[in-house]
């Protein structure tokens, strides 16, 4: 693939920033051919983990060869367990991010009819939510809505080691039309930092839960098919793995109780 060809692994994992502009690209992209074939929503998301797919295949195949080799886990044991983990982390962040600004800055600046069918999923995910935003039980709701689809997140990157995409990407082309619309009842494009900024609050948790989640099921996916490695290495990442689910727990739970606090 063309997107693909372009990155090399230890430059992505030196410069992040790169991460964010194939977002960026991606969803170009996918909006661009969407419109051609007049077609939107979830197939607007699938043409985005399209693009995406590729290096992150590539990431994992590069961490798969990394654990072939002993000194690399006396590597890892040396290092704290955020330090273990960071570089993804703010890869999905910055994927997020490119993701999120895209589709914010084409719901605004496309025609109301066109961004309405390109969206169309997204618009009516958005206005179920809204519309029982006043519902008795909002708060637990919300919560195992975001529990489930985090736990998806972590069954799905556990199976298919990086199928968790799919889905963060989803969350965030709902946020990104969220920012556009927001931004449209304002300034429009000069607006955006501060629509996305409101959102930032619970979105951070949310997304961080769902984030932790697609790592933990990656690396056990990754230990679990190394048929090779010791007994103490599949536990050190079943550990890591575990303690990186719980974590997302509970970004998820402080994140409903925030979005419940600006509702």
């Amino acid at each position: 693939m063309v997107l693909e060809s372009l990155y090399n692994i230890k430059e992505v994992r030196k410069h992040p920033s790169e991460i964010f502009i194939l977002g960026v690209i991606g969803t170009i992209l996918a909006i661009i051919i969407s419109f051609f074939l007049n077609r939107g929503g979830l197939f607007l998301v699938f043409l985005i983990t399209l693009a995406i797919l590729p290096l992150t295949i590539k990431q994992l195949k590069y961490e798969e060869r990394r654990y072939e080799y002993d000194h690399f886990w006396n590597y890892l044991y040396s290092l704290g367990f955020f330090s273990r983990h960071k570089d993804l982390i703010v890869d999905y962040f910055c994927l997020i991010l490119g993701i999120v600004l895209s589709i914010s800055v084409s719901y605004l600046i496309l025609p109301t009819n066109v961004s309405s069918s390109i969206f169309s999923d997204q618009i009516l995910t958005i206005s179920s939510i809204t519309g029982h935003a006043t519902a008795n039980g909002i708060f637990s709701k919300i919560l195992f809505n975001n529990i489930g689809v985090m736990v998806i997140c972590f069954a799905f990157s556990l199976f298919y080691s990086s199928g968790a995409i799919f889905l963060i990407s989803w969350n965030a082309s709902v946020l990104g039309v969220v920012v556009g619309q927001g931004a449209k009842n304002l300034m429009g494009l000069p607006s955006i930092p501060l629509v996305l900024f409101s959102y930032l609050p619970h979105g951070i948790f949310e997304f961080s839960g769902y984030i932790l989640a697609g790592i933990a099921g990656g690396i056990l996916s990754i230990a679990l098919a190394r048929h090779k490695e010791s007994r103490k290495h599949f536990l050190f990442v079943l550990q890591d793995s575990l303690l990186l689910l719980a974590m997302g727990i509970v970004f998820i739970f402080i994140g409903a109780i925030i979005e419940v606090m600006f509702i």
